[in-house]
């Protein structure tokens, strides 16, 4: 169909074709020098698309070329539904009951105040009450991935300011969601009347009602079925890629925003137990199609049109109340203890969330380049000031006052870290000597109880203190990767502890961090590969093959540590160095394992060697079988069925 159309003159295929490239590699080198520049990748995608687009060097341009406009709007509005499904997945329900009241109270106190000084302001510069309504529902939403990225720089993921702005966050997100629903129904569609904003209302909390409970009770099954039944694991995938853009559409449909829809699909996915799987397999397109979002709000924005001085005068005044409505929510912290001034600036940036509205207002006809441009530098601002205060804010606070291990008690009897009513706590007497173990003992029993905030704040109050990793370490670890479960993983995230005592660890953490879209600030450590042997030893019969090489497998810990390398190291190099530095005897097996799991995949996918080929290369068994193993559980379904045809025949000769 699009050969046909492009020979009939309907579009330049061509010309749409060589602005697609232009915009994916600016928004590429944008986000890489923001990220040298240490500022948020969104912004650099941002400022390439302003400077390939029809403000600065023209090189793309919408206005002149309608099949140009409808590509990037086309891909844009893909990269929105792939990011707000993200969202969704990432937003454990259960977490929004466990935020707290202080917590909950901040985030209702950052999305009123700044809504209603927004509509005041906007009212105040002449604009009607519509497109004063959306200006100020448009500074409702905080962009927890730009906050939670410092936090975890500064290792202050543990303490009370970060446990309160990442909880605010979460009720953030749903209350901007809600208000971004109803007041693009009522400013598109009806006028500011009681009984049309409460029928929108109603009809919101409807359809959120309905497909929640699909969310809750019915998408996560069915998928789980269908992984179940399914022949290729990518069939799982594309059903829920499928099931993102179905519900979009419902939401399209029932005249709210589209996103809402996605957002719901991102939680009925979040809670199916293939969850990891779909993230795993639609992030490649949120690599691509989330970066042309950013930089096609660049290109649509009117540089001009945003220096003008009236422009910049709203748009101070909009940022003024922005900025001032966040650290205002602050006010709702009670505890004496937290730092309210750094709580408010965790919550001023708008970030992704913010373009959002922005993009939308602009592409429903309801903002004008002018008010456009006006709320653009509202959230470029926002983003930009706050790592900066947020960073001088933590170090004016300087290190946490704690105790010295001096003359410390003895260990208690049931241990430094035990279980009451329900949560962990921790003795204040523990010496911080012992913080890895005290860590890792924290994360195993994470699995049946959840952290104290006295314990984190234990934690975060000993966050400076240098930590070197002992071999003792490495089989603790192992206990809580073979025992524990992703409540242990978020824990040791949370913690921080191998990322300060792992070099490797924090370096590949630090550069997942710098695609915010992607990752998840409440779980900073996924571990996918350890999840994935934990589903198949909890279903036997499930992949005969991994039961029965695993069976052969005479020293199954060298397994976990090889999963374990894999979730959380990207190349060779930094692989085979937390191998030598975790377990120094093994270091070469489970080296060796990881790199003919990878030699297994190229053998499979052929022609050069075969993977009967690529095994006999291998003179040691152990090696050959973590390797299959690894190989088996990274692998798609074709090369899964060749990995599997040739660990038959491996067990059948030895």
């Amino acid at each position: 169909m699009a050969l046909t159309a492009a020979a009939t003159g309907s579009y330049d295929l061509a010309l749409v074709l060589g602005n697609l490239l232009l915009i994916v590699v600016a928004a590429r080198v944008g986000a890489e020098v923001a990220e040298r520049l240490r500022i948020p990748a969104v912004l650099g995608e941002i400022v390439a698309g302003l400077v390939i687009g029809p403000s600065v060097l023209g090189w793309i341009d919408p206005l002149r070329f309608s099949s140009v406009a409808d590509m990037v709007l086309l891909l844009g509005e893909i990269g929105v539904i792939l990011l707000l499904m993200q969202v969704g997945l990432e937003m454990d329900l259960g977490e929004l009951g466990k935020v707290g009241r202080t917590a909950m109270t901040v985030g209702v106190i950052g999305v009123a105040v700044p809504m209603g000084a927004g509509v005041a302001v906007a009212s105040a510069f002449g604009e009607s009450g519509k497109i004063a309504l959306f200006l100020g529902a448009a500074l409702t939403a905080t962009s927890v991935g730009i906050t939670a990225r410092v936090l975890g720089d500064l290792r202050a993921l543990a303490t009370t300011e970060a446990r309160v702005v990442l909880g605010a966050a979460v009720a953030d997100d749903v209350l901007g969601l809600i208000i971004l629903t109803v007041v693009v129904k009522v400013v598109t569609e009806g006028s500011i009347g009681a009984g049309v904003v409460l029928e929108t209302i109603g009809l919101a909390l409807g359809f959120l009602l309905v497909t929640g409970l699909l969310a809750v009770f019915v998408i996560p099954k069915a998928l789980d079925r269908l992984q179940s039944v399914s022949r290729s694991s990518n069939t799982v995938v594309v059903a829920a890629f499928g099931l993102t853009i179905a519900l979009s559409l419902l939401a399209s449909e029932a005249k709210l925003a589209f996103i809402i829809g996605a957002f719901v699909a991102g939680l009925g996915i979040g809670r199916s137990a293939q969850h990891e799987r779909i993230a795993e397999g639609l992030h490649p397109l949120g690599h691509v199609f989330v970066p042309i979002f950013f930089a096609s709000i660049g290109i649509n924005a009117d540089l001009e049109a945003m220096v003008q001085p009236d422009v910049l005068a709203l748009a101070g005044c909009l940022t003024v109340v922005a900025i001032a409505g966040k650290l205002v929510s602050a006010l709702g912290v009670r505890r004496n203890r937290a730092d309210r001034l750094l709580i408010g600036i965790g919550m001023v940036p708008r970030g992704e969330v913010g373009l959002i509205f922005a993009s939308i207002g602009l592409t429903r006809g309801i903002l004008d380049e002018d008010l456009y441009g006006a709320l653009l530098l509202v959230v470029l601002v926002t983003t930009i000031v706050t790592p900066p205060l947020l960073t001088a804010r933590l170090k004016k606070g300087g290190t946490p006052s704690r105790p010295t291990d001096g003359d410390v008690a003895h260990e208690p009897s049931g241990g430094w870290i035990g279980v009451h009513d329900g949560r962990l706590v921790i003795d204040s007497t523990a010496p911080e000597s012992l913080l890895i173990p005290l860590a890792l003992r924290a994360a195993e029993l994470s699995a049946i109880a959840q952290p104290s905030d006295e314990m984190l704040d234990w934690f975060a109050a000993r966050r400076s203190i240098a930590l070197k990793w002992r071999p003792v370490d490495t089989e603790q670890l192992l206990n809580v990767l073979r025992d524990g479960d992703n409540d242990s993983w978020k824990t040791l995230g949370t913690l921080g502890v191998l990322e300060r005592a792992l070099p490797e660890v924090a370096d590949t953490i630090d550069r997942r961090r710098a695609d915010p879209d992607l990752f998840d600030a409440t779980r900073p450590l996924h571990l996918p590969l350890v999840d994935r042997v934990h589903e198949l030893m909890a279903s036997p019969g499930f992949d005969p093959m991994f039961d029965a090489l695993f069976d052969r497998i005479e020293h199954p810990e060298l397994l976990t540590l090889a999963t374990f390398i894999h979730d959380v190291t990207e190349d060779d190099r930094r692989a085979a160095s937390l191998a030598h530095r975790l377990r120094p005897s093994d270091a070469n097996t489970v080296t060796r394992a990881l790199n003919v799991s990878r030699a297994l995949h190229v053998a499979a996918r052929g022609p050069d060697i075969t993977v009967d080929d690529a095994i006999r290369a291998v003179d040691d068994r152990q090696v050959v079988l973590i390797g299959l193993v690894l190989a088996l559980l990274t692998s798609s379904d074709v090369i899964h069925a060749a990995l599997a045809e040739a660990g038959r025949q491996f067990l059948q000769q030895n």
